[in-house]
């Protein structure tokens, strides 16, 4: 089969780091999805495609957690990391690497980063106030500080944020506030902390969010606002003891966790290509030849679009080339909540759907609604089992199934020897163009919608044509024609879906025994055996979901 390797590019591609401090849930397959369908997008076009990512492992929530389990921080992320590697291969995620913060490499860049932040004259120190308990002799970030909404009067909540009402404040603004380990009343104590002057890089980032390609329209406008309104000194430092990396030159300061965080994108780079040979400097390397593709949800903008930026330019790193924003994942018209049952895990979701094909048709549903916006993305029972069926079973299944049964039981087992009808094969051609653009641009809906429009062409093609009549009346040419032609259509479908459903597409490549790239859209196959004509998949039906929407989840 022949690949299209003209205009061969190097892209590197991640998606956000999740966080060590609990499973992965179908939010977070939405972006691992939507960005893998861009990673295998181009490499079936035969680019230079690197897909990162790793576990985001440092800060508060992690300490806490492992205090409460009466487990290392360490251990906790370890599990975390097995747990997460494992829910994503059940979607068939292609990460090239799933690596850690946790690393040597990422503490490295870390100090190399703020050396140079220092450098450029970008980093103050500043004594404030914060809260200091006497009791565990430590100060108290956010998450070790719990009390009473500043607003909604709820109890118990943290001391950044409040999960009853989603009011976000600073903790000396919480009411009654309390240690959360100890449960003591804290004091106020002076510290003395570390910050990033982004101000003084304010026509930088201006220059930077304006570049073609790097934000959506929808996006630029709101980061925009962030500037105009004035850039914040960042604070990168927290007191010890933290579950981070020590910051160089301080007695006892660790860098706070969206210092290191993001610097996983380039650790995990350097990994995989000591592992394999290379440098990240191929992908890293201002002024290179590779792209920087992240995606990410809408609620990290401010650190990727302001932060990070501001991170890469201090060390001469390579700039993202773009930032792929998604919004939010709700359930059945609902925000995820545990309490109304529509919060799902990744492996639930494998475990309680009783179809074999579950994580394909997810990846499928995802993929048939995605488009460049940070509109939020909503997943709804009824309309997953018709946008499934629809499309991969009563239309490119449908089609499918006839083209090879015909090869089977009239043609020996061989996609016939016979001329194909070029007209459809122009047909394939002009779209090729139009959903390989979408693919690059973003919007899987439109390229789903032609795909499925193609596969509309090939089903009324067959219809019309009548082989079976042309079997009875002993006109086997015209058969073959109308085959040759509908085998060729199928072959152009599951090239242009094999980003999305990659598990499917094999089956079909199996069937053939072929290796599909891109440029296998072409018609090309005529007197081919076919090994085998079962169906590419089967229906998607209320039964199968049953045990996953619970009532509490249709409201």
């Amino acid at each position: 089969m022949d690949n299209d390797t003209a205009g061969r590019k190097r892209v590197l591609v991640t998606s956000a780091l999740p966080y060590a401090n609990g499973d992965i849930h179908l939010g977070h397959l939405l972006e691992v999805v939507q960005t893998d369908i861009y990673v295998r997008y181009h490499r079936l076009r035969g680019d230079d495609v690197l897909y990162v990512c790793a576990d985001d492992t440092h800060g508060t929530p992690i300490e806490i957690s492992a205090l409460r389990l009466g487990i290392t921080p360490e251990e906790l992320i370890d599990k975390a990391r097995e747990n997460h590697i494992r829910d994503y291969s059940g979607y068939n995620i292609s990460f090239d690497i799933y690596y850690t913060t946790n690393s040597d490499e990422n503490r490295r860049y870390a100090e190399l980063i703020y050396d140079n932040l220092r450098k450029s004259g970008l980093v103050v120190e500043k004594e404030i106030s914060q809260y200091y308990c006497a009791h565990d002799k430590r100060f108290l970030p956010d998450r070790f500080i719990v009390g009473t909404c500043p607003r909604c009067k709820a109890a118990k909540q943290y001391g950044d944020v409040c999960e009853a009402c989603g009011a976000t404040y600073e903790p000396t603004d919480i009411i009654e506030p309390a240690c959360g380990i100890c449960g003591n009343a804290p004091q106020m104590r002076k510290s003395t902390h570390i910050y990033v002057q982004l101000s003084k890089r304010e026509e930088f980032l201006r220059e930077y969010i304006n570049r073609a390609g790097v934000l959506q329209s929808d996006m630029r406008n709101f980061v925009k606002t962030w500037i105009d309104e004035g850039l914040k000194e960042w604070c990168i430092s927290r007191d010890g003891p933290y579950f981070g990396f020590k910051i160089p030159g301080t007695e006892n300061k660790f860098f706070y966790v969206w210092m290191d965080a993001p610097i996983g994108y380039l650790s995990s780079t350097e990994r995989y290509c000591t592992d394999n040979g290379g440098s990240a400097m191929d992908y890293w390397k201002k002024g290179g030849d590779a792209e920087v593709v992240h995606f990410i949800g809408k609620d990290i903008v401010y650190f990727h679009a302001l932060f990070w930026p501001v991170m890469l330019d201090s060390s001469e790193f390579t700039l993202p080339t773009s930032l792929r924003i998604h919004g939010f994942l709700n359930i059945q018209g609902e925000k995820m909540s545990k309490s109304r049952g529509t919060f799902i895990l990744a492996r639930e979701y494998i475990e309680k759907v009783s179809h074999p094909q579950a994580a394909e048709f997810l990846r499928f549903y995802y993929g048939s609604k995605l488009s460049p916006t940070s509109a939020d993305l909503d997943l709804n029972k009824d309309e997953l089992i018709t946008r499934v069926n629809a499309t991969l079973i009563n239309n490119i299944g449908n089609l499918h199934h006839r083209s090879m049964v015909f090869c089977e039981r009239y043609f020996d087992g061989r996609v016939p020897d016979a001329a194909w009808d070029t007209e459809i094969a122009a047909q394939v051609e002009a779209a090729a163009d139009e959903i390989g653009g979408w693919y690059e641009s973003g919007d899987y809906k439109l390229a789903a919608e032609k795909i499925h429009a193609l596969g509309s062409v090939g089903n009324k093609y067959f219809q019309d044509s009548k082989p079976w009549e042309s079997i009875k009346s002993g006109d086997k040419n015209a058969a073959a024609a109308v085959v040759v032609t509908c085998v060729n259509l199928i072959k152009a479908l599951i090239v242009f879906l094999k980003p999305v459903t990659p598990k499917l597409c094999a089956e079909f490549e199996k069937q053939l025994g072929v290796d599909l790239k891109w440029g296998d859209y072409r018609f090309s196959l005529s007197n081919h055996p076919v090994n085998s004509v079962d169906k590419l998949a089967s229906p998607l039906g209320d039964e199968h979901l049953s045990a996953l929407f619970t009532p509490a989840a249709e409201l």
